[in-house]
């Protein structure tokens, strides 16, 4: 029971460990390689898109997980219901994905050469998160079933049109 607590806060705190790297090399690196200069106020409105639509992604999964993932009375936070409809229907990990891309979204928003070279690292962490931790533990929990939507969904899609689908999808609920 311990190692499984210590996985689950693990899981739990892979995601601020990781935007801490990625943002620590610009925090370091104060001024070198600002992109104000060149692009302006446009990257900051570009990066504020951005930071719309990958937290957009990650809420809208959250809160599907929490919708249709948990049985009632499930204390954990972890769902324990197999989900592949709304945004889950079009990508297996669109709560990842999201927080993947909110390094970019702020790189862009604060004009930072540096962060933005550095947020490529959260995608990689993204693969690695997925490839690693999430994928063996959902084909462990969800068996067949959860193999079956690996064979036909992605793990990550960024199609607009996916993030509008689960959208419509939670506002049924």
């Amino acid at each position: 029971m311990e190692q499984k607590k210590l996985k689950e806060m693990w899981k739990f705190l892979y995601w601020p460990v990781v935007w801490l790297l990625v943002f620590l090399p610009s925090y370091l690196l104060k001024d070198v390689g600002t992109l104000t200069d060149v692009f302006g106020v446009w990257l900051s409105l570009l990066g504020i898109v951005i930071l719309v639509w990958a937290f957009s992604l990650h809420i809208t999964a959250g809160k599907t997980l929490k919708k249709i993932g948990h049985t009632p009375g499930h204390k954990s936070i972890w769902p324990n219901r197999f989900v592949k409809s709304g945004i889950y229907s079009c990508m297996r990990h669109p709560e990842h994905l999201g927080l993947a891309i909110i390094p970019f979204g702020v790189a862009l928003l604060l004009n930072s050469l540096v962060a933005l070279l550095s947020s490529g690292w959260a995608v990689l962490a993204a693969f690695f998160f997925v490839v690693v931790i999430e994928e063996p533990e959902c084909v462990g929990r969800f068996g067949g079933d959860y193999f079956e939507y690996m064979k036909s969904t992605p793990a990550f899609s960024l199609r607009v049109g996916c993030l509008v689908k689960g959208l419509r999808e939670l506002s049924k609920f």
